[in-house]
């Protein structure tokens, strides 16, 4: 019999795409799964606090949820690449204007930009259905 211990989860690297087309727009994202202890972390403390306030008979206010849920998905990101999905300088089909942007600047990888990019709900749809599809988190090297 095989040794569950040592089945592990992975980081696994998503590519963003546009919500309209499915075409990748230029960013990958890096997640760590639901195993992971920070992200474990930070759900408990969702959850202890949720805890105290029905305590006293109250719960989350909806942007409280809103920000609980970028919280999350900020935790879930250990890093972000972003860059031109039309190919390499030089190519025949490299278009210099295609590399994503934020208002002309590609955004340093922080908790206030990712948050912000977390704003754009299609954008958080992605990295949201990303973290909950565990099973992608787990790399089988040979049959249990």
């Amino acid at each position: 019999m095989a040794d569950l211990s040592l089945i592990k989860s992975t980081d696994r690297v998503i590519e963003v795409m546009h919500p309209g087309t499915g075409e990748p727009i230029g960013i990958r994202v890096t997640l760590v799964s639901v195993e992971d202890e920070t992200l474990s972390k930070v759900k408990r403390n969702i959850t202890n606090r949720s805890l105290e306030l029905r305590q006293r008979g109250k719960h989350f206010k909806a942007d409280e949820l809103e920000d609980n849920k970028q919280t999350v998905l900020w935790s879930a990101m250990k890093g972000w690449e972003w860059y031109n999905p039309t190919g390499k300088s030089g190519d025949e089909s490299f278009d210099a204007d295609a590399m994503p942007n934020v208002g002309g600047e590609v955004p340093e990888f922080n908790q206030r930009n990712v948050k912000s990019m977390l704003g754009l709900t299609w954008f958080s749809n992605q990295i949201e259905e990303a973290v909950d599809d565990t099973k992608a988190f787990f790399l089988i090297s040979k049959p249990i």
